[in-house]
């Protein structure tokens, strides 16, 4: 396991002369080497936990994140990391090697039971092994289809517009002063 951690920084630091070198990606790089490096910190603490023996359990979805606002005058412009298959390694052709060690890391059979034991360490890892290109997965990595409910759906109910009262036009033979009646 501490094989990870390695191969996980020797890529930041491939992704890192890479942006040094090539002008125009050094922005996506620069997020892809903050991505990489978060995923590597909550690896890391799952399986200090998972050695501990105190996993957490499964947690309920709640509400999304509030989205932060930007002052006035400034744009915010959500930047959306590129979602094929090996795509990092296109973009840095060294982070070909680190897929392969990757891929090489989590057959093992520590990887295994790691994984047997905290399904959560899939959410983290399947970004990185898409990313990589790694092709041979572990089953307990593989996604699980998530199953849909059908909505019930509650017919609208039309709710009859009321007017309010007002007096309309009033002709004008109801008016003393005008029209013929004098």
């Amino acid at each position: 396991m501490q094989t990870f951690s390695t191969i996980l920084s020797d890529l930041r630091a491939a992704i890192a002369a890479r942006a040094s070198r090539v002008r125009g990606l050094e922005g996506l790089l620069v997020l892809v080497w903050g991505r990489i490096s978060r995923a590597s910190q909550r690896l890391e603490r799952l399986i200090a936990r998972w050695r501990a023996g105190c996993l957490p359990g499964r947690r309920v979805r709640g509400a999304r994140r509030a989205v932060v606002v930007a002052g006035e005058g400034v744009a915010v412009v959500p930047v959306r990391v590129p979602r094929g298959r090996g795509w990092l390694v296109a973009a840095v052709p060294e982070a070909g090697s680190f897929g392969l060690q990757l891929q090489h890391a989590l057959t093992g059979p520590e990887w295994a039971e790691f994984l047997a034991a905290a399904p959560q360490a899939g959410r983290i890892l399947r970004p990185l092994c898409r990313m990589l290109g790694v092709v041979v997965v572990p089953e307990a990595l593989r996604e699980v289809a998530r199953v849909r409910v059908a909505r019930v759906r509650v017919p609208r109910v039309r709710r009859e517009r009321v007017k309010a009262w007002s007096p309309g036009k009033i002709p004008e033979a109801w008016w003393p002063m005008r029209g013929g009646h004098r």
